[in-house]
Parts: structure tokens; sequence; C-alpha cells
């Protein structure tokens, strides 16, 4: 496979530039429609404590928030950090029911058995792929046992024309079986209409 990387695709200077310099095509100004349709639903879960990883500017944390969830979004970009921390803010709920970690998700043992939920929105497909298996750990760690994992992920045969790095339904599945068991799996109908049939909506539980 012939990635196209960008240098320092790990590190928070390479996001904190994206976000300086207005270069962040991920951000439509508001949550992913698939994911209130999601929470609208009968499969949602019950309120509890849910980590958004990769949070951006908060977007999908703020959707959350909304239907009674105690989030915490983590992301290592300072810009992302501070402009949901002002959206925060505004709800009256930081430092009750709202959370911010400057972080990587690597980087966070200290919540290992925490969270009830976490959710999967574009981190994963702005990660280098050597780092996927990495990435199913440090997701598994930080769930307490049985909890789980709500992704929307960015999918595609083609994987190697650079961010964002798509992955196969296939591919990811077998990332995953190992430690998360799939709950639901689905195409969802409303994406915008730029990422209309790339993506996939998936519930999985932990395994142990």
């Amino acid at each position: 496979m012939n990635l196209q990387i960008p240098p320092g695709v790990d590190k928070p200077e390479f996001w904190e530039r994206c976000y300086q310099q207005g270069m962040t095509p991920w951000d439509y100004g508001s949550f992913a429609p698939p994911l209130k349709t999601f929470l609208d639903s009968p499969y949602r879960m019950p309120p509890g404590k849910i980590a958004v990883v990769g949070c951006g500017t908060g977007h999908d944390c703020m959707l959350f928030l909304q239907y009674g969830y105690e989030v915490t979004g983590i992301d290592f970009a300072p810009s992302a950090i501070q402009t949901t921390y002002q959206k925060f803010q505004s709800t009256g709920l930081a430092g009750t029911k709202a959370y911010l970690l400057q972080k990587s998700i690597f980087e966070i043992p200290e919540y290992n058995n925490y969270f009830d939920y976490v959710l999967e929105h574009t981190c994963f497909c702005s990660l280098h792929p050597q780092d996927r298996r990495r990435y199913v750990f440090a997701v598994r760690d930080i769930l307490k046992p049985r909890g789980k994992l709500l992704g929307l992920w960015y999918v595609g045969e083609h994987q190697g024309a650079g961010l964002p790095f798509t992955i196969s339904k296939n591919d990811l599945f077998d990332l995953f079986d190992r430690d998360f068991s799939i709950d639901i799996s689905y195409d969802p109908q409303d994406s915008f209409p730029s990422e209309k049939d790339k993506e996939l909506i998936t519930l999985m539980t932990r395994r142990y």
C-alpha cells in the first residue's frame, strides 16, 4: 500500500496548523446528521459517560450533551479544544456534564475503564494506518467492560490516496473483531451530500 502520509500527521502541530489556516474540510459547522438519527432511534444507548475522541470543534459533543450524556471531548489541537470549551461554556455545563482533555487518545491511561461509551467520528480516518491497532487498544481500554463504541466511519476500498485514510468494511470488522462484538452496522441515508455512500454506522460492545 503506497499511502501519501502528510509529514507530522501524528503531531498536534499539524492539526493546529490546519485550524489556524482554516483547512478543515471535515468541519461542516454542525453535528453529523446520521448521529442525530441514531440518537432518535430505539438503538440509542441510555445516557452515561461518553468520550468523543478527536472531538474537533465540538459539534458532536454538543449533540450528545443535548441528549443528556456526560461528555468528555478529547483532542490534542489547542484551537479545537478552545472552540469546544467556548461552546461548553455557553451551555453552563462546563465542568459538570461537559469536560475536555487536550491530549492524544494514546496518552490517557488514567481513564482506563472509565467511560460507558466512546464516540468515533473522523478520528480514526485521521490516524496513520499503522496506528489502527493502537487505536483499538486505546478505545477498548478507556471503556468499561461491556462498554460501547459508537462509530461513524469513513469507508472505502481505495486506501492509497492519503487523508482521510479510509478502510474497507471487511478490514474494519476484522480489526475490531478480537476486542469488540458488533451489535449494529448499517449505511446511513442522511450523510452530508459530499459524504454520501462513504460512511458506515456501527455500534460495538467491548468483549471483556
